[in-house]
């Protein structure tokens, strides 16, 4: 059972926007959200890409020691892939320890538009509540405004929203569950 949710930033990722979503993930949360100070090595390169391996990544962040009941959420302004995927916005093992959320590509500015701090904290809260649905084991949903539902574009996830859909709800425990009140 989760019990509590350390942030970790990577790749200098700013403290005070990992605060930030740390505050705004512990407001559809009943459970801890902290950001924690843990030091991970920085994520290496994709061969022959700039971007880093989300793998690596997220095996460096699972081997993170943590007390019981915590999971590990990190988060990256580097641009995220694999060798078999162009790019995520973010990866999470089904029942895993530990989740990676990319800001690259949920800013404005990656798609030639104005920057817009609000608009890249808003797609990264609604991507680390996803994760979170496949760390406590929730897939893909058909629902598109499900927050489980796959999005390969922003577009679709400005859809789905910070909702989970009342099938994937009633799967959550408690302290995740959308139609129990907070």
């Amino acid at each position: 059972m989760i019990e509590r949710i350390d942030f970790v930033a990577l790749d200098g990722f700013p403290a005070g926007l990992a605060t930030e979503l740390a505050a705004r993930t512990s407001r559809h949360v009943r459970l801890a959200c902290r950001v924690s100070r843990a030091s991970v090595a920085p994520a290496r390169s994709l061969s022959g890409r700039t971007q880093a391996d989300a793998d690596g990544a997220l095996a460096m962040l699972e081997a993170l020691p943590v007390p019981r009941g915590t999971v590990v959420m990190g988060l990256t302004a580097r641009d995220i892939g694999s060798p078999l995927f162009a790019y995520f916005f973010g990866r999470a093992r089904l029942h895993g320890r530990a989740g990676l959320v990319s800001t690259a590509r949920l800013s404005p500015a990656f798609h030639g538009l104005p920057d817009d701090e609000a608009v890249t904290l808003r797609r990264a809260e609604i991507e680390v509540l996803h994760e979170l649905g496949h760390l406590l084991g929730l897939v893909h949903c058909r629902d598109f405004a499900c927050l489980m539902h796959v999005t390969t574009d922003v577009e679709a996830l400005d859809a789905r929203g910070t909702a989970f859909c009342p099938d994937c709800s009633r799967r959550l425990p408690g302290p995740l569950r959308s139609d129990e009140p907070s």
